[in-house]
């Protein structure tokens, strides 16, 4: 297959940095063949390959209601299923097959510990399924597998735009964790602390960094972006523009690149 796929990695908040990347993108006339995306990246690949631009993307990232999609009571799953596949119908088709571009999203199987491709079928529970982010929002039961967040084995799915049938691929990765600055940035030996869940977050970021580097030392994208994104962590919603902006930072960067890959 000519022309090349866009792969965008999870990252929670961080990855509306694919927003930034696809208004470059766009802005240049560069438009992926296929697309590849887990967890929030999987989203954001869903409404590109659903046809939809950047500045709706933009719009849409900014006007969802995060409390109609969110249940904050003990005991439940975060995500409210329902209210966000209903937030899906209003943007996506039911299914891959009804998309413009062909899109795969990474998930993980809970019960057999193995990577799942999902690119047919049920979009909107597969979409449900990738960003199934542990402790946070419930796995999705499919068949005899319980999936969930796909960025636990594959954060940038490389592999998934080359199962697609390209042979160059741009990737977006916003999983690299920047120095952590402590409460009021005294260092640790002066008293900073790290409380539970603070710790817990920080040394995922860090194993799925590391297990990202050594992923795309397997599967080498011809371009890889690696926004900077200092300040903007998982919950980071309120900073979306900062991200985007961030996004739109380092596509511009590698935009000579980029124009490379397409005759």
């Amino acid at each position: 297959m000519s022309g090349f796929g866009l792969v965008l990695g999870g990252g929670g908040a961080r990855g509306l940095a694919h927003i930034g990347v696809w208004h470059v993108l766009e802005q240049a006339g560069l438009r992926p063949q296929v697309l590849a995306g887990t967890s929030m990246g999987g989203l954001v690949a869903a409404f590109i390959a659903a046809g939809v631009g950047a500045g709706e993307l933009r719009r849409v990232s900014e006007t969802v209601s995060w409390r109609r999609l969110l249940d904050w009571r003990p005991g439940t799953g975060l995500l409210r299923a329902s209210a966000f596949e209903a937030w899906l119908a209003d943007h996506l088709p039911p299914t891959f097959e009804e998309l413009g571009t062909p899109l795969a999203v990474t998930a993980t199987d809970l019960l057999t510990g193995r990577q799942v491709y999902l690119s047919g079928g049920n979009l909107y529970a597969a979409l449900r399924a990738t960003i199934a982010y542990p402790g946070a929002i419930d796995p999705v039961p499919q068949g005899d597998m319980l999936l969930a967040d796909g960025g636990i084995l594959n954060q940038v799915p490389v592999d998934a735009a080359l199962f697609l049938g390209v042979r160059k691929v741009v990737a977006v990765d916003v999983t690299v964790p920047g120095p952590l600055e402590l409460q009021g940035r005294r260092p640790w030996r002066s008293g900073g602390h790290l409380g539970t869940v603070q710790a817990l977050r920080r040394a995922v970021d860090i194993m799925q960094a590391q297990l990202t580097d050594a992923r795309l030392s397997l599967y080498r994208p011809d371009v890889l972006l690696r926004p900077e994104l200092a300040g903007v962590d998982l919950q980071s919603f309120r900073r979306g523009g900062q991200a985007i902006q961030a996004g739109e930072a380092a596509a511009l960067a590698e935009l000579p690149r980029l124009h490379a890959l397409v005759p």
